[in-house]
């Protein structure tokens, strides 16, 4: 059953999920995305279900793409839904502005997800910016629960407006899991059908007037939605002690706390621990953060002498406290940011919010009328130190892994042209591939964004750098972002070979299919793109697509591709092995009579240059000792290739093993004879 659908008024929903099931108990028509931890569990959670409650639900070829599907459905009346993570929001910016200064006649909910901490690569970005720079409705949640009532009224605000809605979560909410109360999946089944005006002066920006027009309508969306999130409970929360009229509590400074996103809800938990900790301290708790409530914020500070401001990554709210607090002539030191007490880098823990509060509060012991602490260098509160970092995460291919196979015959091919590694650049790029910049493998030397990798590749030739540049990327990638910078390369006349690394799906991000999938979102066959299709159209003569497994033929096809002029194409063709099927027929094995590892194999390349984890290599024997984790490989073959003195060999059947067993003992048998 569908987490989606389990019976029941209290179920247990991720961050994600509470989005997917609010949109679908709220109506949505339309869903798109592109997947993209931490925001792809959004879609998977509603793809099987889509027919049952007739919606259409796909993978977009990227953000931009979903972005304006999702509007298009928009614009026709419908309620549509778009996700994806931070890194996703800098690609449909494109078409953003635009579609948020015409508005929508239906709903549209953007839903991203901020990666605050980089658990999932990329950079650490603070997407609030693109609700300033856009004009655009923010609702950020703190909690799983947060975001399923956020995501209904978000659909209501933009309904009722007609403004886009940006639903902005982070890690922490997007994959906290919670017991929640649901509403009822009561679809309308009697739609109103789709629809468009032609309205030039709204839908385009033919005209500068129109333009203006359109800027001044988005403002005042903007203005309507901050007033339906005022008028709605819950989302912005304000709890004021009974001790802030005290006279004998206004004899010390009098703390408040403004707070948005997860922090709240380690505030929360600080306040179940310790009830009478938190007696004298006011807190305003912000869940629509754009518009920011103004009037209700002057309000709150009115009544404190310190505001403490918890917000992740940029001082977004924190700028404009103070810049509420300077409007207002009002005496409030603002703990936070900008006078270095919280860090601008990483994400909030519990631990962090609790060493901010105790900062917070020896401020407040002192008496009002003392050295404003947030107006000199002299007393800039000492920095609450981060949490303890966590281990080290290893970065690896998974065992069998094609692009692997790709990889080490790079690095042969370079080494047979007699470069060496450090001598020839690769650009990398999103996904599995830029695994490669890892031990031992060390190919890639660049990541940027989704197809940035031939883009950079191009600028390395024009710099002038002489020896041969390469650019990699996987098929997913290609699809997304890569065809425009291989159709400017081509243009350019620029010697480079790119590297497509094609294993028919988005692995990294859950096997979620792509163009070249030959399948929909719901796994229903579909029509397949052709890289080499696309490729040679893109006006590439040099193209060449080969399994990644015939590891010679591999090597050879990349020398001759490197010395090629003008661009060459690689497209290295191979399905994920995540699946565990066998490439070969049979798993390896280590012939320990045969292997050198320690007796003249210093180097041991099946292990040192290959780097796959089923090849187990112990050091508490006399000498080195080697062996094959069979229940993970898959035979690729690699390191029986690596290996110098064939040492390693496939695990024999069953009739190999009686041969050779029948062998063995007939050979005893003769030497027993011979020692009658």
């Amino acid at each position: 059953m569908n987490v989606l659908t389990t019976p029941g008024k209290r179920v247990f929903l991720t961050g994600d999920e509470a989005v997917a099931r609010a949109a679908l108990e709220i109506g949505v028509h339309v869903v798109t995305g592109y997947p993209g931890n931490p925001s792809t569990k959004a879609i998977t959670a509603l793809i099987p279900i889509s027919r049952q409650y007739e919606m259409t639900v796909e993978w977009s070829v990227n953000e931009k793409v979903a972005l304006e599907v999702a509007t298009g459905a928009a614009w026709a009346g419908k309620r549509s839904l778009v996700t994806m993570k931070m890194s996703g929001v800098n690609v449909m910016a494109d078409s953003l502005l635009s579609i948020a200064h015409s508005g929508v006649t239906g709903a549209l909910v953007i839903y991203a997800v901020d990666d605050v901490g980089a658990y999932y690569g990329m950079v650490e970005q603070d997407s609030r910016h693109y609700a300033f720079l856009a004009s655009l409705p923010l609702l950020m949640p703190a909690s799983p629960e947060e975001a399923y009532a956020m995501t209904r009224l978000a659909f209501i605000v933009s309904e009722q407006t007609g403004a886009p809605v940006l639903l902005l979560s982070t890690t922490a909410v997007a994959n906290a899991i919670t017991a929640m109360k649901v509403g009822k999946i009561e679809r309308d089944t009697q739609q109103q059908p789709a629809s468009f005006q032609r309205n030039l002066a709204k839908f385009t920006k033919a005209v500068p007037q129109w333009c203006r027009d359109q800027h001044a309508d988005a403002i005042t969306r903007l203005e309507q939605a901050g007033e339906l999130f005022r008028k709605t409970e819950g989302i912005n929360r304000v709890s004021l002690p009974a001790t802030v009229q005290d006279e004998l509590y206004s004899q010390t400074k009098r703390l408040g706390i403004v707070v948005a996103g997860v922090s709240y809800t380690y505030l929360q938990e600080l306040q179940q621990r310790s009830p009478a900790y938190f007696e004298e301290v006011a807190i305003f708790k912000i869940g629509g953060v754009y518009p920011l409530p103004q009037h209700e914020l002057c309000d709150f500070l009115v009544q404190i002498d310190v505001v403490l401001v918890l917000e992740e990554l940029e001082p977004i709210i924190e700028t404009q406290i103070l810049a509420l607090i300077a409007e207002a002539g009002l005496k409030v030191d603002v703990l936070g940011k900008r006078n270095r007490l919280l860090p601008r880098v990483g994400d909030y823990s519990l631990e962090l919010v609790e060493q901010a509060l105790t900062k917070a509060r020896s401020v407040c012991s002192s008496v009002v009328g003392d050295t404003d602490v947030t107006n000199s260098e002299e007393h800039l509160v000492t920095p609450v130190p981060s949490s303890i970092a966590p281990p080290p995460r290893s970065l690896e291919f998974c065992p069998g892994c094609p692009h692997r196979m790709t990889y080490y015959a790079l690095n042969r091919a370079i080494e047979q042209l007699g470069f060496t590694r450090d001598e020839v650049i690769t650009t990398g790029d999103i996904g599995c591939t830029i695994i490669g910049m890892n031990a031992p493998q060390d190919a890639c030397w660049t990541e940027v964004s989704m197809g940035a990798s031939i883009g950079i590749a191009q600028g390395f030739k024009y710099a002038g750098i002489e020896l041969p540049v390469l650019a990699a990327m996987g098929d997913g990638t290609f699809y997304h972002n890569g065809i425009a910078g291989l159709l400017n390369a081509v243009q350019s006349g620029v010697n480079l070979t790119l590297i497509i690394l094609d294993n028919s799906t988005s692995a990294m991000t859950g096997m979620q299919p792509d163009a070249g999938t030959g399948r929909n979102a719901n796994g229903e066959p579909s029509i397949r793109a052709d890289i080499a299709m696309i490729v040679r159209g893109c006006g590439v003569e040099y193209v060449k697509r080969l399994n990644p497994y015939h590891l010679s033929k591999m090597i050879e096809t990349l020398q001759d591709a490197i010395q090629h002029p003008g661009v060459s194409v690689v497209i290295a063709e191979a399905p994920c092995t995540t699946q565990g099927v066998l490439i070969n027929e049979r798993p390896v094995q280590v012939d320990q009579d045969v292997c050198m590892a320690g007796r003249g194999c210093e180097d041991t390349p099946c292990y040192h240059k290959v780097g796959c984890p089923s090849v187990l290599l112990s050091l508490d024997d006399v000498r080195p000792h080697l062996s094959i984790d069979t229940a993970t490989c898959v035979a690729c073959g690699l390191c029986v290739a690596a290996c110098p003195f064939d040492a390693i060999k496939p695990i024999p059947d069953e009739e190999e093993q009686q041969q050779e067993i029948g062998a063995a003992f007939a050979g005893m048998q003769f030497r027993h004879m011979l020692q009658e």
